[in-house]
């Protein structure tokens, strides 16, 4: 289909292009395109394709004077905006690394592939595909906690979600926030575990009580039964 990798903007150009972002949103966003693992394919097929989807980035007081993204309209649409500074770049770059959030994540990742003797990278990420959802970051400022999108995020959010799944063909998709889920299924105007060919589904955030209460039951349990059962192949 393209000449790119996975981990080239260039693989995700002209989604969304003369919409509300002229240009195509990777055009103007390669920042934050997802990260793919080396064996989000494994030609040996011990599991299928996993993409992960979280909420947001965060920004806080410091990056107001150096970005637009307190402004939405400005964020997506003036071509003189200021967007991802350039020390936030490694920040908002998908290929999370040491963030306790995650550690959750791999953690559940690493029993399941080890229990079904599946052999795998040190780090787990190399085995799915990580992207989040919302590309304008939230504001941290010691107040709220998480994203507040209005129209025109869920819009382009959704647009561009859309048009990752449709380059990355997932096996299995799993939010990793119940808010993100909520808007690309609000995006799509149906339960967004009825999209496309893919398998989606969502549980409650790793890095909020949420993921350990009930035993896991909507988080950290769900998530290891989700993978045992739509991403690891049975033998």
């Amino acid at each position: 289909m393209s000449e790119y990798n996975f981990n080239q903007p260039e693989f995700y150009y002209n989604i969304g292009k003369g919409g509300v972002i002229e240009e195509g949103i990777f055009e103007r966003f390669p920042e934050l395109i997802p990260a793919v693992g080396e064996h989000y394919w494994r030609e040996d097929n011990s599991h299928k394709k996993l993409f992960l989807v979280g909420e947001s980035n965060y920004f806080n007081d410091i990056d107001i004077q150096n970005s637009d993204f307190l402004d939405a309209e400005k964020w997506y649409k003036e071509k003189s905006a200021k967007l991802i500074p350039e020390n936030r770049k490694k920040e908002v770059c998908n290929w999370k690394g040491g963030y306790r959030t995650f550690e959750n994540v791999y953690k559940v990742m690493n029993n399941v592939l080890s229990v079904a003797g599946i052999a795998h990278d040190d780090y787990l990420l190399q085995e799915a595909a990580f992207y989040n959802y919302f590309l304008r970051p939230a504001y941290n400022d010691g107040k709220h906690k998480g994203f507040i999108p209005q129209s025109i995020d869920r819009e382009v959010s959704g647009i561009a979600l859309s048009g990752v799944i449709d380059r990355l063909q997932p096996d299995l998709v799993i939010f990793l926030s119940k808010k993100a889920y909520d808007g690309f299924s609000q995006y799509i105007g149906l339960d967004a575990r009825l999209y496309d060919k893919s398998f989606i589904e969502f549980v409650y955030h790793p890095g909020s009580p949420r993921w350990n209460r009930d035993n896991g039951a909507q988080g950290r349990a769900k998530f290891e039964e989700l993978l045992k059962h739509f991403w690891v192949v049975k033998k």
